[in-house]
């Protein structure tokens, strides 16, 4: 199969609700995360769905939704949807789009902390996932970061010191560096300010990402991901008697956390190829530097989120640190 692959990066100006299939625990309206991992995400189904959307929106034609996204599923009007189900072929199946739509991983989630208001925490996993999505793509990434159990390391000095450093509900000790050595959390810091956060829009946030993001081990970092989403308790009022009908609690990834998807254009067909460019650039023009609504609430401010998009034409740098 022949494709082109695209980096879209995801960084949230509104806190952000992709919501999962059942309850978790008390939580009414949790967010969708990974079974093994814990991490939070946003589907490929979901994304997909809010790019779609995001397409048609923006004016494009009937003709050019279904090349990338594919064909809609039309409604019967009597609950079942048209499109060859159970099997069967008929005038109006489906056809598939050219775009293939990976799931938005986690990059970076900002936590509190006592000193700067906020960092931002990641973990050698999450950018060991984004440097194998630089790998697809064949564009160098940042060397990997290791941590041993229980070790941390920061973008910046200003974080390592003798008394630890408060993170969310966590005390995290980050120890200061040699003089003369490497330091791949500032590279990957560094790469992320220009490429991720990039825009005159986003310049301060790039400017403290580029000192503010801190790579802790996976038992810091699972518990930061459980309590620094952020949670809200919301009421249905009657509306009649104005008393309670309903009190259910929503979850939230915060404002200012960092996702990265691989989204796959394919061009493999004589049909696709032909306007394989057009699409590409119709992609760039709806996505890069972009506002898209993602998730569920949006008539709440939820959901906003700043596009970046990245593919193997766009000039790469980064230091090792």
């Amino acid at each position: 199969m022949t494709t082109t692959s695209l980096l879209l990066y995801l960084y949230a100006e509104s806190p952000v609700h992709a919501g999962a299939a059942a309850a978790d625990g008390v939580l009414d309206l949790p967010i969708q995360r990974e079974a093994a991992t814990g991490y939070p995400l946003v589907w490929g189904q979901s994304l997909k769905g809010a790019l779609r959307q995001a397409a048609g929106e923006a004016g494009w034609d009937l003709e050019a939704v279904t090349a990338v996204f594919g064909s809609d599923i039309a409604d019967n009007g009597d609950g079942q949807q048209a499109g060859g189900g159970q099997g069967e072929d008929t005038d109006e199946a489906t056809t598939p789009g050219s775009l293939m739509v990976g799931d938005a991983q986690l990059v970076a989630l900002p936590v509190p902390t006592l000193r700067r208001s906020f960092a931002w925490a990641t973990s050698p996993l999450a950018l060991a996932r984004l440097a194998r999505k630089h790998a697809l793509m064949e564009i160098d990434p940042p060397a990997p970061v290791e941590l041993e159990d229980a070790e941390a390391a920061a973008a910046d000095e200003f974080w390592s010191g003798p008394r630890g450093e408060v993170l969310g509900p966590c005390v995290v000790d980050i120890p200061a560096l040699e003089a003369d050595a490497a330091n791949p959390v500032r590279a990957w810091a560094a790469h992320l300010s220009r490429t991720a956060l990039a825009g005159d829009h986003l310049a301060p946030f790039a400017k403290k990402f580029s000192t503010d993001l801190v790579a802790l081990d996976e038992t810091v970092m699972r518990t930061l991901l459980r309590e620094c989403t952020e949670f809200a308790v919301r009421v249905q009022l009657g509306r009649q008697t104005k008393t309670v009908q309903q009190m259910f609690t929503s979850e939230y990834l915060p404002a200012e956390t960092l996702l990265a998807a691989l989204i796959t254009l394919r061009t493999d067909t004589p049909l696709i190829r032909s306007e394989a460019s057009a699409h590409l650039q119709r992609l760039h023009t709806l996505l890069d530097g972009k506002p898209l609504r993602i998730g569920g609430q949006e008539s709440t401010g939820k959901g906003l989120m700043w596009a970046r998009l990245v593919d193997p034409a766009t000039p790469q740098e980064h230091h090792d640190g």
